[in-house]
């Protein structure tokens, strides 16, 4: 199953009946299509986004629940007020591991928007860790699009999907 395609989108035509999903994570905004997973890749699970990280944490991108941390605190399933799910998959290259990691909340606790998830150490590293935020239950919301080259976490939207009229 081919999921919808996430396109670019100046913030000034983002009209106001749309739901903006703010950013994780800081880092490189890329399209999924440049995930090294074909799982995430072709969308498999729904429509995301892809960013390459520069900081060491993950924030709650909105208030809800932290419905489940899997893959020892690389995947965090969670469920906005809305109704909305989301995953938030952190890809570490296969020759790696992470280190010092620290997750903050455990499964089944309200989450408030910019609340710390995560945090690990990157300095450790060879290459960037790929962080994808994937819409579990979008497939018939509307369109979906970034409007940033680069995010910064809890700041900026790094997600908007325009509801269908």
């Amino acid at each position: 199953m081919k999921s919808e395609d996430v396109s670019y989108l100046t913030k000034n035509k983002i009209g106001r009946n749309a739901i903006q999903i703010t950013s994780p994570f800081s880092g490189k905004v890329m399209p999924m299509e440049e995930h090294p997973q074909p799982f995430f890749r072709f969308g498999t699970l729904g429509p995301g986004i892809v960013v390459s990280l520069s900081s060491h944490k993950v924030l709650s991108p909105f208030n809800g629940t932290l419905l489940q941390v899997k893959s020892a605190g690389c995947e965090f399933i969670l469920k906005a007020n809305n109704g909305l799910k989301v995953l938030i998959n952190l890809a570490v290259p296969d020759s790696q591991t992470l280190t010092h990691t620290h997750i903050a909340q455990l499964n089944g606790s309200k989450i408030t928007k910019g609340q710390r998830l995560a945090y690990f150490d990157l300095r450790e590293l060879d290459s960037p860790i790929l962080a994808s935020l994937i819409i579990l239950n979008g497939h018939n919301l509307g369109t979906f699009h970034y409007s940033h080259p680069q995010v910064n976490a809890g700041v900026d939207t790094l997600l908007t999907i325009i509801k269908k009229k």
